[in-house]
Formats: structure tokens, C-alpha cells, sequence
């Protein structure tokens, strides 16, 4: 049933509820609504709950956010006409759930992926987009060494040992030694496992998910040259 006549004439807006917000029976449905600065009216079947996340337009732009306190069923008399509605007091919303990064793209990657590898990937050309990204990697750190190797041999000059020529750890004691071990760890696992296969043989190109998941791949490696201070 719809709004009592008496609240319609007051005015309606199309807001959209969020029943169960932040779990995993969340779910989102629209409905008219006559609305307060303090409550909010609907008809007497619209399911909203305490709880509840109320989205509502914004006549200065954008959208407002409610939350649902308070829900009280009003039920008209057996002698009126309809149903009677809902009332809803507001309380204070929550702020709306964004994730910090929506999806992972080619451009928020460290600089010297996109510009290795960026022009390749936009072409469809993946296999050789992930190759120029790891030569990258690899070129960097010889730079940064002075060295003449290369590949795993070179990951293992640049960040093995005690006191290894590039130190990309963060943390002290055996949390940074862990993480050295480990971070040398990937270094040599992308020269080998990476930027080796992919050096030989260019035939078959890729998905370019995975193609992009592997530039990330590079970009964490170049991110963390950036805070070793290289």
C-alpha cells in the first residue's frame, strides 16, 4: 500500500535503503518516503529496520545519509482508510564503505611500470608488457649496485647477506631480518620465475588480468627500492 494521502500530499522522495549494512545479508531497494529533519515516513510494508542506511538526494547536490534508530509501526484504526505507515527517527549515519583502491589499473602503478610496460598493455601486447616491467626491475637495481650480472645472480649481489648493497627492510630485529630474507626471496623469484621465461619466449600472449596482476607484481618491487631510498 502506499502512503497515507495525508503524509503524500506533504511531498515524496525516492531514497534507497540498506537493509543489514556491512554483512553479508546486505542488500539495497528503493522506496518513497516523506521526509523530516528528524524522521522519515513510508508506507507501512516497506521493509526497513532499525539499522538501517538511509540514502537520500541532496537537493544542493550529492547524498545525504541516515540512519535508521528508531522504526515505528503506526497501524491505523480498523474504522480509517489504508493501512496506516512507518516512521522512522533518524540517528547519526554511518560514513559510507569506499575501498581505498576500487580496482586495481595500470595507471596508479609505480611510474617506471607504466612507463616500461604501459604503451605495451594498452596495444594487447601483455607477454612483452610484463617483460619490459621486470627488465625495469632488473635495470634499476643494476644501476643502483654498479654491478655487471644479472637476473638472479644480480638479486643476489643486490640483497643478500647481513648487509646486503640495497637494504629494503622496515622493520628491526628478526622482523627485519625475515623480511630481508624474504624480500630477496622475490627479487630472485621474479628474475627466475618471471622476467627469465618471458625473456625467451614471446609467443603466447597472456590474459591481461594476469598480465596486470604481474605488473603489479613489478610495481611492488619498484615501491620498495622507493623506500629503501634508491
Amino acid at each position: 500500500m502506499p502512503l497515507p494521502d495525508l503524509i503524500r500530499r506533504a511531498g515524496v522522495t525516492t531514497v534507497t535503503i540498506t537493509n543489514y549494512p556491512g554483512t553479508a545479508d546486505e542488500s539495497r531497494h528503493d522506496a518513497e518516503a516523506q521526509l523530516q529533519a528528524a524522521s522519515g515516513y513510508f508506507a507501512i510494508e516497506t521493509p526497513i529496520y532499525e539499522g538501517d542506511v538511509v540514502d537520500v538526494p541532496d537537493p544542493r547536490g550529492g547524498t545525504a545519509r541516515y540512519l535508521a534508530a528508531e522504526v515505528k509501526i503506526n497501524r491505523a484504526p480498523a474504522w480509517a482508510r489504508g493501512d496506516g505507515f512507518t516512521e522512522v527517527v533518524w540517528g547519526k549515519a554511518p560514513a559510507p564503505r569506499v575501498a581505498p583502491v576500487r580496482r586495481l589499473t595500470i595507471e596508479n602503478l609505480h611510474p617506471l611500470v607504466v612507463g616500461a610496460a604501459a604503451n605495451l598493455f594498452a596495444d594487447g601486447h601483455f607477454e612483452s608488457a610484463v617483460t619490459e616491467a621486470f627488465k625495469s626491475v632488473e635495470v634499476r637495481v643494476r644501476d643502483l649496485t654498479g654491478s655487471q650480472t644479472s637476473g638472479v645472480k644480480l638479486m643476489g649481489e643486490a640483497f643478500g647477506g647481513p648487509s646486503p648493497q640495497i637494504d629494503v627492510v622496515l622493520r628491526s630485529g628478526q622482523s627485519g631480518a625475515d623480511e630481508r630474507e624474504g624480500f630477496l626471496a622475490l627479487f630472485r623469484g621474479a628474475m627466475l620465475a618471471v622476467r627469465n621465461p618471458r625473456a625467451h619466449d614471446l609467443t603466447t600472449d597472456q590474459d591481461p588480468q594476469e598480465a596486470l596482476e604481474y605488473l603489479g607484481f613489478a610495481s611492488l618491487l619498484h615501491r620498495r627500492l622507493d623506500a629503501a631510498g634508491h
